[in-house]
């Protein structure tokens, strides 16, 4: 018992040391904005008529200094993204010792479906960030100017962004065939890419796998092609299905959990009252023994 405890505090400190190194995707996300500004003042340096040959001489050096500082917050995001690859593999030491029942903890995958949402996921990152709890954002294609910050939030903070298909049309739309699915799979993967540069390789099927009936072999078998992996869930608060109360959210989480060694819980970030409700299912689950991390492909809930 006291090697098993002895193992779980190493990996635990081991995982605490990295998710401090997260913190370095978070610096990256607030320089975000101060590199914006420098492309900015580069490109009205470089257009600026002067008038002087001093004033040239000032807007060289400025130039210089600004593309310098873009260099240093490249070199940042290069090290955030292998900070993030390194966290993943003592997340995956601490899930493999939990499954062979060597630790002395549960983990639980907190993931949020349909997002991101203008007036609600910035809240629940908030929430996030208070309890420094990493969770998994299944995010779809919302192309919106308003919304592009959200996106490179939930990502520079150190959250697992993952497919949750482009439109997440399910009636009619893209369980109308194998071909319907996967383009709508890789429509939002570019759609992804494009805006935060990071290539998604884990899926959630809208409405869950069975959702998509006899056409899940054939998806399966070409979302493999694509180097992506699928999870359901077997935890839920259940508002994507119907309006209940925070307290009756909370409680579908929190006395439904089985003791299970590990729970993938599903919410939406739409939800105002899951939103109340975070709080206390994140104490509560830390009550029960439960620590949180994000998901990642290597993991055994993801399905290859």
């Amino acid at each position: 018992m006291e090697n098993k405890s002895r193992r779980t505090a190493d990996i635990l400190a081991l995982i605490g040391i990295l998710a401090c190194g997260i913190c370095l995707c978070i610096l990256v996300y607030r320089l975000q904005a101060k590199k914006e500004f420098l492309m900015q003042r580069i490109d009205a340096s470089q257009k600026l008529n002067a008038e002087t040959e001093t004033e040239i001489e000032n807007i060289k050096s400025d130039t210089a200094k600004l593309q310098e500082d873009i260099r240093i917050y490249a070199d940042m995001e290069k090290t955030a993204a292998e900070t993030r690859e390194n966290y993943y593999k003592v997340c995956k030491q601490l899930e493999d010792a939990v499954i062979a029942h060597e630790a002395d903890c549960k983990i639980a995958y907190l993931t949020f479906d349909d997002g991101p949402y203008l007036n609600t996921t910035g809240k629940y990152l908030d929430v996030l960030d208070q309890y420094g709890v990493l969770a998994t954002f299944f995010q779809i294609g919302r192309p919106s100017e308003e919304l592009d910050p959200l996106y490179r939030r939930v990502y520079e903070t150190g959250h697992t962004v993952a497919n949750h298909t482009y439109t997440h049309q399910i009636r009619n739309g893209i369980y109308r065939s194998v071909d319907a699915f996967i383009s709508d799979v890789k429509r939002n993967r570019e759609f992804i890419e494009d805006k935060l540069g990071y290539t998604t390789d884990i899926l959630r099927f809208p409405g869950g796998s069975s959702s998509a009936r006899n056409l899940k072999p054939a998806i399966i078998e070409e979302l493999r092609k694509l180097g992506y992996g699928y999870v359901d869930w077997n935890s839920a608060t259940g508002d994507g299905v119907q309006m209940m109360t925070p307290a009756e959210y909370r409680d579908n989480v929190l006395n439904k959990t089985g003791n299970r060694d590990i729970l993938v819980v599903l919410m939406h970030d739409y939800s105002a009252n899951t939103l109340t409700a975070l709080p206390e299912i994140i104490e509560g689950l830390k009550n029960q023994g439960y620590i949180f991390l994000p998901l990642f492909y290597e993991s055994s809930m993801i399905n290859k």
